[in-house]
């Protein structure tokens, strides 16, 4: 009931604005082209350069690797050779070979050297 009591007036109707917003088209100058294609060209050029470090750095640490390898392979190989110089080198070898090519042990004639 209540919608009964009150009065309808009627509705005045508020004009409706309308916006136009118009776009600017804003084109660059020869200047500013000129700037933003000097700042992607030295981008591109830093990430060239960046990469081709990264590049030399990883082929000369497999190069260094590959070094160390083999000098560890040449250590290994030269420590065999010492063993087989001091085994060869041993006195009683040595005399045991003489005897066989009928060679005698002269106490006058031995020298003993001393480093």
């Amino acid at each position: 009931m209540n919608n009964l009591a009150e009065k309808q007036f009627p509705r005045e109707e508020q004009p409706q604005v309308q916006t136009v917003r118009h776009r600017i088209k804003k084109k660059l100058t020869l200047g500013e082209k000129c700037l933003l294609a000097l700042i992607v060209s030295a981008v591109v050029l830093t990430a060239v350069m960046m990469v081709t470090n990264y590049a030399n750095m990883y082929s000369q640490d497999r190069e260094i690797s590959q070094l160390q390898t083999e000098i560890n392979h040449q250590q290994q190989y030269n420590e065999g050779l010492e063993h087989q110089v001091s085994e060869l080198s041993d006195p009683e070898r040595i005399l045991s070979i003489a005897k066989e090519n009928g060679m005698e042990l002269n106490e006058e004639n031995v020298r003993v050297l001393q480093p």
